[in-house]
This record gives C-alpha cells, sequence and structure tokens, in this order.
C-alpha cells in the first residue's frame, strides 16, 4: 500500500541524487517531479475517495424491522493482530463498527444466530485468531451473549464464506437456504456479497463504518489522507477484480440489483 513515508524516501532520494550524483541529475530531477506532480494530484483530486465513495454506497443499509432473515454473519477485520501479540491488548482500530453492530444485533435478536467470522489473515501461523481472542474478550467483558456463535479459523472473505456455512449446516440446516445478514465495512461490501453468494449465501447486506462523505471537494491541503484513502480504495478494486477472476465472486461488482433474484 502507498504510503506517506514512501513518498517521503522517495523525495529524499530524488534530492539526494540530484545534489551529489551528477550523471542521474536528469533522472532524479524527473523523478521528483514525477512524486510532486503524482502528490498534487492526490491532494487536488480526490481520486481515492471517489474510489471509495463507488464502493460504500453501492449497498444500502436495510431496515431490518421490516425484513424477514435467519441470522446476522459479521466479518472480522476490527483487532489490531500487533497489539494483541506483544502486549496483550485488545485494540479495535481498523473497523470497530463491525464488532459494535454485530454487540446491537445481537442483542436486539437476541432469539437468532450471530456469527462472528475471522482467524488470522496471516500467511504464517502467528498464534492469533481474531474471533477466539474477541469471544475471549466478550466473555471476559460480559458482553457475550449466548446467540453468539464465533468461528476461528477464516484467513480472508472466502473462507469467511466457506466456514460459517459450513458451521450453518452443522448448527441450524433448517436456516442454511434462508436469508442472513452480512455485516462488514462499506467498502469492503461489494466483495464480500459477490463471495458470498458465489458460496451459496442469500445475504441481506448491511454495511457500516463508510469513510467517505456524501459531497467531496475537489481539493484539500491533506496529502496523507489523500494517499491512505487512495491506498484503501485501490486494494479494495484490486480484490474484487482478484476474487472475480479467480471464480471466488459471482460478479465483478455485485451490486443490489441481484436480490431480487435471489430470494
Amino acid at each position: 500500500m502507498i504510503n506517506i513515508s514512501l513518498v517521503h524516501g522517495i523525495i529524499l532520494f530524488a534530492l539526494f541524487c540530484l545534489l551529489f550524483l551528477k550523471r542521474t541529475r536528469r533522472f532524479a530531477l524527473c523523478g521528483l517531479v514525477g512524486v510532486t506532480a503524482l502528490s498534487l494530484l492526490v491532494t487536488v483530486i480526490p481520486l481515492g475517495a471517489f474510489l471509495s465513495q463507488t464502493l460504500e454506497t453501492r449497498f444500502e443499509r436495510p431496515d431490518l424491522e421490516q425484513t424477514e432473515f435467519a441470522g446476522v454473519v459479521t466479518l472480522s477485520g476490527s483487532i489490531d493482530p500487533a497489539s494483541y501479540l506483544n502486549r496483550g491488548e485488545v485494540q479495535f482500530l481498523s473497523a470497530p463498527d463491525r464488532v459494535f453492530t454485530m454487540l446491537r444485533l445481537a442483542n436486539q435478536y437476541s432469539t437468532k444466530p450471530v456469527i462472528f467470522t475471522g482467524g488470522d489473515g496471516a500467511l504464517s501461523d502467528r498464534g492469533f485468531s481474531e474471533g477466539a481472542v474477541l469471544e475471549s474478550w466478550l466473555g471476559d467483558s460480559k458482553m457475550r451473549t449466548p446467540n453468539m456463535h464465533f468461528e476461528t479459523k477464516a484467513r480472508n472473505t472466502y473462507e469467511n464464506a466457506l466456514n460459517s456455512r459450513e458451521m450453518v449446516y452443522g448448527k441450524w440446516p433448517e436456516l442454511a437456504q434462508k436469508p442472513w445478514v452480512l455485516v462488514t465495512s462499506a467498502d469492503h461490501m461489494p466483495r464480500a456479497v459477490g463471495v458470498f453468494r458465489q458460496a451459496g449465501w442469500k445475504v441481506i447486506p448491511y454495511p457500516v463504518g463508510r469513510f467517505t462523505s456524501d459531497s467531496i471537494h475537489l481539493a484539500s491541503l491533506n496529502v496523507s489522507g489523500g494517499i491512505k484513502s487512495l491506498g484503501r480504495g485501490l486494494r479494495e478494486w484490486v480484490g474484487l477484480t482478484a476474487y472475480y477472476w479467480t471464480g471466488r465472486s459471482n460478479e465483478w461488482f455485485p451490486g443490489p440489483q441481484s436480490e431480487a433474484t435471489e430470494n
């Protein structure tokens, strides 16, 4: 992911070459101009915000009081693994709205199963499972309700869908073909919906945690924010494309128009 420290490093390297290496001055000057232009482009034209807003507004949040559903599935991605592995602390950094929404829905619909799914997204085994950590933390905090269930092995969205579906067939087979509420971040929702549909789920998207506002301005002085926004948006669009190409998603850009054919 592009970040502000990388841009600073490139600028400093270009300046060093420009000042001390005569043979590479032209190259360094071109690089410096390019990086400066890129920074201005990201700053003045909020491309990242446009990319993220397109994802975040793809699905509207439904009124669950007027909706029939069997249960709730909440995706992991809220707890910082480094804080837990290094200090044993549970910190909600990237997407806390997922967990907060799960808690609210679990209490509001106490007769329906609420699944939290997710282990560790790292390729190597670090001895961390977000589902297991959250289950223990909620139990210690006296916030766990009897209808909460935890899937602790999934490493990505694809495995979230498969492992949770296996849990449903094992515990509540009569609910497997009914619609389930899917809770995840708004910008991640299109990819998640495509993956869950491909895995055989009937989902009701319930997006949370929007980063962008309804109106996007064409000028900003927040270079760091612009670069982070661009990185976040690109990551999801790349993920959408990769999942579609590999057959893990039923559409490149899943949308609500398919809900009528699902149910």
